[in-house]
């Protein structure tokens, strides 16, 4: 056990070394080629446990110093703080520290030619650089094999976030070694999880209990994704008679995205997503709507996609009462959506005071300039009721 808890140590320092900012040293500095790579997850099978040693490009930096020879050590130190592991406060997991070593060129370190069989670096001159590393700190034994079981249990690390500060201290001699440069970097560590849909819709069968109104709505979903995690959405028709489910629908022909060879839509690092004003088919009144979300976040072992449940939305049939007639602007178009008959036409029907306008490109919200999407956005939070009209102003 006793082995296997120093190579695990081990195992999360590949996690450490170098990143970041560079700060001005005296001697010997860390310079990213190209720095530190992050990840959503990391999957314990992309590490050798026996070795330490990983197979994926976690970091590449550089040492380097502006004279040469120069005596340089690096210290290292790993904490976490993972509420999944009970472990609420800042936790050491390893702090070590390798031996001095004498530097005659700048020496490139990438994780994936570091392991605890390490014993030489090569600089880029092509010189042999002994190596060794000594523990001055680990996390208590009861701590770490809370680690091991979640490690060994779902194959990655624990979510949480993980803390590394690398120091570097150099002089003229072994003896005489001082910091000259310092960085601390916090890694977020998520897994995937589930994607609930939060608006439009809901199930085929409650589509009378969540008729929306807009022709252009706003979709949200959660929980908050990662920071690496990116989104796509997927919009399309159920058609009663032709579609035997929700699922047939959804993988049927595509009201966005327009493209029908894309199968999804991209839409970024969000949780919401406003339907676009163009590169999409129009959704139109009286008919049933199905959406679907993709997450993709990068892990340890290539991206790992997760998929939702389907919604479903019907958008309402208003009639005659429908203020804004098809091929007007989209933004009116919603804005009708939101007013009521007799608001809307007191503005923009015959003898309005806004009777025949179309808005322009140049929008601003409070003074900060704004796109469609963004003036839909707000008129869709009046529509679903999250937020209401207070007062109504014309500026010739």
């Amino acid at each position: 056990m006793k082995r296997l808890h120093n190579n695990m140590v081990y195992c999360l320092l590949m996690f450490i070394m170098f990143s970041g900012n560079n700060l001005q040293g005296q001697s010997t500095v860390l310079e990213p080629e190209p720095g530190f790579t992050e990840y959503a997850t990391y999957y314990i099978s992309s590490f050798d446990l026996q070795t330490g040693a990983s197979n994926f490009q976690l970091f590449r930096f550089r040492l380097h110093s502006d004279n040469y020879p120069v005596y340089s050590k690096i210290l290292f130190n790993a904490s976490m703080i993972s509420p999944a592991l009970g472990i609420d406060s800042q936790t050491i997991i390893v702090e070590l520290e390798t031996g001095p070593i004498q530097m005659n060129a700048d020496i490139i370190l990438d994780n994936q030619d570091m392991s605890t069989t390490t014993t030489q670096l090569i600089d880029v001159s092509g010189n042999s650089v002994p190596l060794t590393i000594s523990i001055n700190d680990m996390i208590d034994p009861a701590q770490f094999d809370q680690i091991l079981s979640s490690v060994i249990t779902t194959g990655r690390l624990a979510d949480g976030t993980y803390t590394f500060e690398v120091q570097v201290y150099s002089g003229s001699s072994e003896d005489n070694l001082t910091l000259t440069d310092s960085e601390t970097i916090n890694i977020v560590v998520e897994s995937p999880s589930y994607i609930s849909l939060e608006s439009p819709g809901g199930a085929l069968e409650d589509t009378s209990l969540t008729e929306i109104y807009s022709t252009y709505p706003l979709f949200i979903w959660s929980p908050q994704i990662c920071s690496q995690c990116e989104a796509e959405i997927r919009v399309s028709e159920y058609i009663p008679g032709v579609h035997s489910s929700i699922n047939e629908a959804i993988e049927d022909e595509t009201m966005l995205p327009f493209d029908q060879s894309a199968g999804w839509e991209f839409v970024g690092n969000v949780t919401s997503f406003q339907y676009p004003v163009s590169n999409a088919r129009l959704l139109e009144h009286d008919k049933i709507y199905v959406w679907q979300i993709k997450i993709s976040l990068p892990t340890t072992v290539g991206d790992e996609e997760s998929i939702s449940s389907i919604n479903t939305f019907k958008i309402a049939d208003i009639g005659g009462s429908d203020s804004t007639p098809s091929g007007v602007n989209p933004v009116l178009q919603v804005l009708g959506q939101a007013l009521s008959s007799d608001q809307f036409n007191s503005l923009f029907g015959a003898g309005g005071s806004l009777e025949e306008f179309t808005p322009t490109a140049n929008i601003t919200i409070n003074g900060t300039a704004a796109t469609e999407s963004d003036i839909m956005y707000l008129i869709n939070q009046v529509i679903n009721q999250n937020a209401s009209i207070t007062n109504i102003t014309v500026e010739e």
